[in-house]
Formats: structure tokens, sequence, C-alpha cells
């Protein structure tokens, strides 16, 4: 599953590089995708790590406002979703993809620099896929010591969460923060209770193709 989202992720990158952006000659309309990467730090269950994310946006030049959509992705081995007791974790892994649309106000532009600023929110579904293999202890062993039995469990979910940004593009590069208001998921692992909560803050750089 991991390559799959990888390669999913390669492929349209390089697809929106060959893109052009539509500027019709009214100026009423501009179009164009962008991909971007940058530091996540999502809540303290999760782990800080690398967020990578591509989006297409439509932007409405005599109203000052665009309208994106966008998916995200973050993927991580390294963190405790575990609420105590905590399992005896061997390896896991977590992919968290938000996908999410938003609606943006440029609040100026700046012709002599190329420069645009919008702030936004929106809001969407995040999907997380899950996969964690851990130690736990059972009785009868020998001469009376705990044996210890190798387990594996995976859970796939997600759910609704919302977003606030500001994008500040100038020349075909932006720099993005946004904040994610995510619904946490809590699972069962056998006895222990697992909590998805991706709601953080990521702050990425990104390129606008044309």
């Amino acid at each position: 599953m991991k390559n799959l989202i990888i390669l999913i992720l390669g492929f349209s990158l390089m697809a929106m590089a060959q893109q052009k952006e539509s500027t019709p000659s009214d100026g009423k309309l501009r179009q164009y995708y962008s991909g971007k990467f940058g530091y996540y730090q999502p809540d303290k269950g999760l782990n800080n790590g690398l967020m990578l994310g591509v989006d297409g946006v439509t932007e409405f030049v005599k109203y000052d406002f665009g309208l994106t959509g966008a998916i995200d992705f973050y993927q991580k081995q390294t963190f405790n979703p575990f609420a105590s007791p905590e399992p005896n974790i061997s390896q896991q892994a977590l992919i968290l993809i938000p996908l999410h649309a938003n609606i943006g106000y440029r609040l100026f532009n700046v012709e002599d620099a190329d420069m645009r600023m919008f702030l936004g929110a929106g809001g969407g579904y995040y999907f997380y896929f899950y996969a964690v293999e851990y130690t736990e202890s059972s009785g009868g062993g020998i001469i009376g010591v705990p044996s210890l039995t190798n387990k594996s469990a995976s859970e796939n979910g997600g759910d609704l969460f919302g977003t606030a940004f500001l994008r500040v593009l100038i020349g075909k590069i932006f720099l993005e923060p946004r904040f994610y208001f995510a619904s946490k998921t809590e699972k069962n692992i056998g006895s222990y209770k697992l909590t998805i909560n991706p709601s953080g803050f990521a702050i990425t750089i990104g390129f606008q193709y044309e």
C-alpha cells in the first residue's frame, strides 16, 4: 500500500508538471496546479514529520477568491498512538491521507512583484492505514516464566476534519502555513486502545506548475 500511494503521488506530480496555466484574455479566471512539501506537527500521539501534497487551484481574479482541491500525504513509523498500558511494539507504520476542498480570499495582489496572498478555510475527510507488530506475554512458560507471543494487527479508517490556511505566492513559489482540526478516531488493538488524531499544524513550501 505504501509503495502504491507513493507511486500515485509521483505520477500526479509528473502530470501536473505538464499542465499549462490557463488565463483567459479577459483575466477573469486563472487555473494552475502545484506540489508542496514541508514540516507537519500533528497531535502528541503521532509525531513530527514530512508532509507532501498536491492541489489544483481555480482562481476567480475579478472576485478575489480561489477554490482548491487538495490531497496531502504523511507516513511515519516512530510515534506512540496508544494509551497506557502500551503494547511492546517491534514494528509499526502509519499512512495518513487528508483529502480536502478549500476556499481562499485574496488579501492583496502586487503585480509588479508578482505576489499574491490568500487567506482561507476548508474541510474534507482523512484516511489512515495503520499496521503494527508487537509482543505480548502469556502464562505457562518454562519454570513459571511467562512466554512471549508475537502478534500483528492492522486498522484502516478515517473521519472528517476542517482546515485553515494562509498562502503567500511569489512568482511560482509559495509558502503555506495550515492548521488541521480533526475528529479523533479510537480503536482497540487486542486489549490496547489506539487513538489517531491528525489535528495539528503544517508549514509547506510549494511550486506552481505552468
